[in-house]
């Protein structure tokens, strides 16, 4: 009986392990095989670099969302600055209308860095009610104005971009028959 041979000496195999094949042949299949080992380092390669890639666009995501809002903070700044600088002078004022053209001026700000960021004010008041766009809270029979007419804005309405964020709240002429 021959005895197995696990080669883990650095032992010759034994000759019923052995396979004899052309030369040629064997150049081809190492060939082969050196193909085989380069394309396997390229796919481990490539496979870590997706990794990588993967990690990184997910870091920067995160770091996006993160800052996503550093401009609008940016532009929102000023205004504050004239709020707390319009809280300093309202303790010391002793002009009224003083006081309310500031507060007007602070108003004017808000308004014009909403527009610039793209949030716009819903149109009410004498337009036609539109569900979409409004909320009617309270209604009133005003024989001189058409049925569905906005009369008065009790809460202003905001779209971004187009798209509603709160419906306007608003009251509108509805007729008692």
């Amino acid at each position: 009986m021959k005895e197995k041979n696990n080669n883990k000496n650095n032992e010759k195999p034994l000759l019923d392990e052995m396979v004899t094949i052309p030369k040629k042949e064997y150049d081809a299949l190492r060939s082969k095989h050196d193909e085989r080992d380069s394309y396997y380092d390229k796919y481990v390669r490539a496979h870590a670099e997706f990794e990588n890639a993967k990690r990184r666009m997910e870091k920067d995501k995160v770091d996006f969302l993160k800052y996503a809002n550093e401009s609008f903070v940016v532009d929102l700044l000023p205004i504050i600055d004239s709020l707390d600088m319009s809280e300093r002078h309202i303790k010391e004022a002793k002009d009224f209308k003083a006081v309310q053209e500031g507060v007007d001026m602070i108003h004017v700000q808000i308004q014009k860095f909403l527009k610039d960021i793209g949030v716009e004010r819903v149109k009410t008041v004498g337009e036609k009610f539109d569900p979409n766009l409004q909320e009617a809270v309270e209604t009133i029979d005003d024989k001189d104005k058409e049925e569905g007419t906005i009369t008065e804005e009790l809460k202003p309405g905001y779209k971004f971009n187009g798209r509603l964020l709160r419906p306007a709240s608003v009251r509108i002429v509805k007729h008692k028959d």
